[in-house]
């Protein structure tokens, strides 16, 4: 049985750098340093100390999924549906934030 039975597309191998996995993570460690400062510091803010977090978490699953689940590689359509999910995750965040803020 050939390669062409099992797939119809030619399997692409792509080889990640130390360089890059460096990158990446000392990138997760500030982000989750900067998590840690806006919760200790930051705690005279509640809304907007919680919104930071949201939006530094979101950053850090949009890290992890480009570079260690591959979607860098990945054909262009993934990126574009994970760029809605994090549009609408933003969208009901930001709505839910202004019905806490107009609550009496």
């Amino acid at each position: 049985m050939s390669n062409k039975d099992h797939n119809s597309e030619p399997h692409a191998e792509h080889i990640s750098s130390y360089r890059e996995h460096f990158g990446t993570w000392v990138g997760l460690i500030l982000l989750t340093m900067m998590t840690v400062f806006i919760s200790v510091f930051g705690a005279d803010l509640r809304t907007l100390s919680v919104a930071t977090a949201l939006l530094i978490a979101s950053v850090k699953a949009l890290v992890v999924g480009y570079y260690f689940m591959h979607l860098k590689y990945d054909p262009a359509i993934y990126r574009i549906m994970m760029g809605i999910v994090m549009a609408l995750f933003t969208v009901f965040l930001v709505m839910v934030i202004f019905d806490y803020l107009t609550r009496n």
